[in-house]
């Protein structure tokens, strides 16, 4: 049973990592699959803890033998997966954990049809964190950002800064991700934010064979900066 507040007591600090369209394969072919293993087993060995499939602009059916891959080695190597965005293809495929938008099935009506569900919502203002509190008991935690400007967004919501994101996690009750544009250079700021899980694209996905080595650091980082 995934528990992300259980998960942070437990680890201290948690990398959770989210796929990008540019930094996955564009097939379904076997050469292609054995890369979404390659991705999957690199991050286990980085210590990432949580794995999101997103996949925006892949045709359906290369996201559905993509993302059943990412499960089924996610599963193998004891990482956390998630699927955003899409409940019919984390039901297709046997998943019950999925992260939402703003504009996607809110979760009220995710729990109606799967009540089973475990649900992350993404927030972008203090505004939607004070109304996802009005909802916290559909949610097992929500994602705050973009802190830092980042590119791997097309028209992106205004970034938040250090100051809401500590406005963030004084007001949630549930745990806070903090993500966008986060890299070695910022991780110390934003865990001195009190922030003790982070998402992170670009900075590990970027470079394929680093993947380990940039977790590693990443981690180390964080670990070393916190109060």
């Amino acid at each position: 049973m995934f528990d992300l507040k259980k998960l942070i007591e437990k680890e201290k600090f948690v990398l959770y990592v989210v796929t990008d369209d540019k930094f996955l394969p564009q097939s379904a072919g076997r050469k292609d699959i054995s890369k979404i293993k390659e991705i999957v087993r690199r991050c286990k060995d980085g210590g990432v803890k949580i794995l999101q499939y997103r996949a925006k602009k892949l045709d359906m059916f290369i996201q559905l033998k993509q993302a059943e891959e990412m499960k089924y080695e996610c599963e193998k190597e004891g990482i956390f997966f998630f699927v955003n965005d899409r409940a019919d293809l984390a039901y297709i495929i046997g998943e019950n954990k999925i992260h939402i938008g703003q504009e996607d099935i809110p979760p009220e009506k995710l729990k109606e049809k799967f009540n089973d569900f475990i649900i992350g919502l993404s927030t972008h203002n203090i505004r939607q964190v004070k109304d996802a509190m009005e909802k916290k008991h559909l949610l097992n935690y929500i994602s705050f950002g973009p802190i830092f400007k980042t590119k791997t967004k097309e028209n992106p919501y205004p970034t938040t800064g250090i100051e809401n994101l500590k406005r963030a996690i004084k007001l949630s009750d549930l745990p806070v991700v903090a993500i966008g544009g986060i890299n070695y250079d910022n991780i110390d700021k934003v865990v001195k934010a009190s922030a003790r899980a982070v998402a992170v694209i670009s900075y590990i996905l970027e470079n394929p064979k680093e993947i380990e080595k940039r977790s590693q650091k990443l981690i180390k980082k964080a670990l070393e900066n916190m109060s």
